[in-house]
């Protein structure tokens, strides 16, 4: 596939022009994004698969690795339909890159766009029904509320595909390029933000919640990169007339979708997974620490584990009071014990404050 100006290419502006649309060439820039990008996705791939490996590891396993994995396939989904349907590649050279259909609501859409904001959204309920509802986010509920969301995007996919291409999206021979329907894209957009109202009210009704770890950071992160992601695709697809016609239109898309993605996953993996690596054991005694003080083992399905799955002695961890949080009862005594074994320091970065604990007087 040529990014050079080749005669076809230059033919192929001259006709944009004809048509009055001004038409950027395909060219290096749009090959230097497509490198960019998917060296990017190559670094995730290589954190994946160290993920998969170590997803017993507790704190990684609390981000529900397998989800996260399937998180990454919808970002290649994505990238794949971004660059074929937004004016970075030739179409003509391939009967698979001309159907529209596959590339547009197939690749960028459903298996892309909606599937990684909707499990974005699904990653802030999870985080609404542990620490506002209380109850363990696990089980026959992560199950069906994943099972709806892949249900409910599947559906959208195979309506959008039965519909009269020239009411959704069609291939336009002459400039090599996808053409939208204003009223399909209209569609898409109003579910993308409907996705994003849902995080939105989900991040307000949280917004007093004390959590665990850095719970509130992924919330407020993943608030913002949706509703950058979101803004920038409606002002591409609807204040841009044609947007893949334009270089820095369609280059500035692919950045804010991807690398909007990137960051969204890596601010909820890094911290284990850096800790997995460099802090294991330490990191680990800290984490399990943080749940007994806050009382949220149940809530995470923990309790249990720990004398199984670690090879530090954890069989007495004090009980400390835990943080007022009127939105979850607690079923664990608060007490205090003795911690067995020396004290050990959290991570650098995760101190957390001092709590006073009474001596205990001999009767």
């Amino acid at each position: 596939m040529s990014f050079a100006y080749t005669p076809d290419e230059q033919d192929r502006v001259m006709i944009a022009g004809f048509l009055g649309l001004r038409l950027d060439p395909i060219g290096y820039v749009d090959l230097s994004t497509i490198i960019v990008l998917s060296t990017m996705y190559l670094v995730e791939f290589v954190a994946l698969c160290y993920q998969l490996r170590h997803r017993d590891y507790l704190p990684l396993k609390a981000k529900n690795v397998p989800v996260m994995f399937s998180l990454y396939f919808g970002g290649v989904s994505w990238l794949l339909g971004d660059i074929f349907s937004g004016g970075l590649v030739h179409l003509k050279q391939s009967p698979v890159l001309k159907n529209c259909t596959f590339t547009v609501i197939w690749l960028r859409v459903c298996i892309g766009a909606y599937y990684v904001t909707s499990i974005f959204a699904l990653r802030c309920f999870s985080l609404y029904y542990v620490f506002y509802a209380g109850k363990p986010f696990r089980g026959r509920v992560m199950l069906l509320s994943l099972c709806a969301t892949i249900l409910s995007i599947v559906l959208f996919g195979i309506v959008s595909s039965v519909l009269p291409s020239t009411m959704t999206i069609r291939y336009e021979e002459i400039l090599d390029m996808c053409y939208y329907g204003k009223g399909y894209v209209a569609s898409v957009i109003a579910v993308i933000w409907c996705i994003w109202v849902f995080t939105a009210y989900m991040t307000w009704r949280m917004r007093n919640v004390a959590f665990c770890f850095n719970e509130r950071v992924e919330m407020m992160a993943l608030f913002v990169i949706m509703l950058s992601v979101v803004t920038m695709n409606t002002v591409c697809l609807f204040a841009v007339s044609v947007y893949p016609a334009s270089l820095g239109w369609r280059t500035a898309l692919l950045y804010t979708n991807h690398v909007g993605a990137s960051t969204g996953y890596w601010i909820v993996m890094f911290e284990p997974t850096y800790n997995c690596i460099f802090n294991r054991n330490e990191y680990l005694q800290y984490w399990i620490n943080i749940l007994k003080e806050d009382h949220m083992e149940r809530e995470y399905g923990y309790s249990s584990e720990i004398n199984t799955e670690t090879t530090l002695n954890w069989s007495e961890f004090s009980e400390l009071p835990s943080k007022a949080n009127s939105h979850y009862p607690s079923s664990h005594n608060v007490t205090t014990a003795s911690l067995s074994g020396p004290a050990v320091s959290p991570p650098a970065g995760h101190e957390r404050p001092e709590v006073f604990v009474p001596e205990q007087k001999e009767p």
